[in-house]
């Protein structure tokens, strides 16, 4: 999947005939969890894209804390099967575009689309004076197709991105997994730690989470690790400053279950599934060996019935 970062970018790349086609399948909006309704208008675009269209993916990046890293977004992205993730940060010109400058100038004059999903409270333009019937209403003048996507449930309400950050900062990781269609994530590289966990005979994994992603509390979590090969290994995981050791950062420390490679450097990906406890100091290292024991059995309990 290409990513491009400003529309100029993807403009040029265009000209460069970088794109698998000129005209695209496109859907719209910020993406920043990629959960089951983004995954639905995600479906209907790799649908629409077999027809000669490129797949594009037209994210707005508004400052705050996401849900998914933006490294994560994309790999989401492109496991669901996009060609193209244009990111676009919400700046005053973007914001102050009317509708009908924001269909021209955009999605018409620069994503050449074709096809357009979006969802039914999708809005678009200064002021959000733009929605998606009016998408459908101009769709004839300006030659696209318009899919208005309906919104999907889980337990009798629709899944939105508020309603995925309200169950992460409450901890439910399992609701999360409903919403989200996958346990909630931390990416990134395997990082050498202070091998406390390795001098009490319980080897960690540490990952950083990256800079302006939305976690959930700090404690300890049973959860399970896809390693770059693909193989998914249950384990238990402390997020947090670790301060029975002292830590001035928040990391992702994991314990994996029957498990001694050396994963140093490789990139791995940490689902959360269930919140076991909130962080705490220890007087010792002895009482968090303890502890950490407890911990295991809990998360060992936790996927008998629920095995990764």
């Amino acid at each position: 999947m290409k990513i491009y970062h400003t529309l100029n970018e993807y403009e040029e790349a265009a000209g460069r005939g970088e794109l698998p086609f000129r005209s695209s399948a496109v859907t719209l909006g910020k993406f920043d969890g990629v959960h089951l309704g983004h995954q639905a208008l995600l479906r209907r675009v790799k649908e629409a894209s077999g027809k000669g269209l490129s797949a594009v993916v037209f994210a707005i990046d508004v400052r705050q804390e996401g849900i998914l890293s933006h490294r994560e977004r994309a790999c989401f992205l492109e496991q669901a099967g996009m060609d193209v993730l244009t990111e676009c940060p919400f700046s005053r010109e973007f914001m102050n575009l009317t509708p009908v400058e924001f269909i021209e100038r955009i999605l018409v004059g620069i994503l050449h689309a074709e096809y357009i999903a979006v969802g039914t409270d999708f809005r678009f333009g200064h002021r959000r004076m733009g929605d998606a019937q009016l998408l459908c209403a101009l769709a004839g003048q300006y030659g696209y197709r318009t899919e208005i996507v309906p919104k999907e449930r889980y337990a009798g309400l629709e899944i939105s991105s508020t309603r995925v950050r309200d169950a992460l900062q409450k901890g439910d990781m399992e609701l999360a997994k409903h919403l989200l269609g996958r346990s909630y994530p931390v990416a990134g590289r395997v990082m050498h730690g202070n091998h406390i966990g390795t001098g009490l005979g319980m080897p960690t994994i540490n990952l950083l989470p990256e800079e302006n992603k939305l976690l959930p509390p700090l404690g300890v979590y049973a959860s399970h690790t896809v390693l770059e090969d693909g193989r998914m290994i249950a384990g238990v995981t402390n997020l947090g400053y670790k301060p029975t050791v002292g830590s001035s950062a928040v990391s992702a420390e994991t314990n994996l279950f029957d498990f001694h490679e050396d994963l140093y450097g490789s990139m791995v990906r940490t689902g959360f599934e269930y919140f076991i406890r909130p962080e705490r100091k220890f007087d010792s290292l002895q009482d968090l060996a303890a502890q950490v024991e407890k911990d295991i059995r809990t998360a060992e309990a936790y996927f008998s019935g629920h095995p990764v």
